[in-house]
């Protein structure tokens, strides 16, 4: 992976300018918002005004930050395969977006992410043409699907889950592509982790038979876990469940998640967190796919809990209820 070394020495640089939980804690204390773009602006964040008024602009400020990181490492790795992987979420949410919109006769501009794969205009354009090949595999047999799924049923919960196992298949497929252990670790394990939520999620509604259905439904290919193991699951219930779990490779997840009696999301930020101690192993690497990889997730993360910290301090919300939802940090 040499051909990744200055690309890896410049996420390196950059990864002294992610925001950590000490940063994050100045930010919970801060007297109240423009206090806050004030501290973003002492840690290096470019921050994003109104032009005409000066207010900070939370959202702008914080999608331009994960643009900046998603692009400095599409361009350093000359669009490797690798570089896609995680832009794919944003396709399929600028896909469900559409699909959804268009089916209701609104305008889904403000929903959609300028920053993944595909094109948003060739997004939209697909999307209200009802022609999807431009979106290319496996997208363009799964919004096919979805629409018309979603036509017969008017159910948008189908557009969600259909797309859903478009995306993951897309990540997992340039996972394999990069030639790197690593990224189809982090593939297969977020695949396992967003199952195992679909599957407490569905113990908790107590549908019965019902939530079975559902849940062979919500199941995603491509992880560790067989789908098997979480239809027994079902059958055995949220205990037998956590259980299980502490002797699997999931025994951390299930030691933080606190068990039948914690809130969804307790179980959530676990699931969170989890996954961030395998990304977390991407510092160990000096070059190569693993660190720049990591960088962007790293981005990711930050922005998550930026959006947290700052809705809440807008909010009036007391540090220590908003400290409870941050989740863990790559610095």
């Amino acid at each position: 992976m040499e051909q990744f070394l200055f690309g890896s020495a410049r996420v390196s640089a950059l990864e002294n300018g992610l925001i950590g939980r000490d940063k994050l804690d100045r930010l919970l204390t801060a007297s109240g918002i423009d206090r806050c773009a004030d501290l973003l602006v002492e840690f290096g964040v470019p921050v994003k005004r109104d032009e005409q008024t000066g207010a900070f602009l939370r959202e702008e400020t914080l999608l331009a930050r994960l643009r900046a990181a998603y692009d400095e490492v599409r361009e350093t790795a000359e669009g490797a395969a690798f570089t896609r992987i995680f832009r794919w979420q944003y396709d399929c949410n600028n896909i469900k977006a559409a699909i959804k919109c268009f089916k209701r006769g609104v305008d889904p501009a403000e929903m959609l992410f300028d920053f993944g794969n595909i094109d948003v205009k060739t997004v939209k354009t697909c999307v209200e043409k009802h022609d999807f090949s431009a979106l290319g595999a496996p997208f363009e047999t799964a919004s096919r699907e979805a629409t018309e799924t979603f036509s017969k049923t008017g159910n948008p919960q189908w557009v969600d889950l259909i797309l859903d196992r478009a995306c993951y298949a897309a990540m997992l497929d340039d996972a394999k592509a990069s030639g790197t252990a690593f990224a189809v670790r982090l593939v297969r394990q977020k695949i396992d982790l967003t199952n195992l939520l679909t599957l407490v999620r569905l113990l908790r509604m107590r549908n019965g038979e019902a939530g079975k259905l559902m849940l062979r439904d919500a199941l995603i290919e491509g992880g560790t876990i067989e789908p098997g193991f979480f239809v027994d699951a079902y059958d055995d219930g949220e205990d037998a469940l956590w259980e299980k779990l502490t002797y699997s490779e999931y025994d951390v997840f299930a030691r933080d998640a606190g068990g039948s009696s914690a809130p969804l999301t307790a179980v959530e930020r676990a699931a969170d967190n989890a996954w961030m101690k395998t990304v977390r192993l991407a510092k160990t690497i000096p070059y190569g796919v693993e660190p720049m990889l990591g960088y962007v997730i790293a981005t990711e993360y930050e922005v998550r809990n930026l959006r947290i910290v700052l809705a809440g301090v807008e909010a009036g919300l007391s540090p220590k209820t908003v400290g409870e939802r941050i989740r863990m940090s790559y610095v």
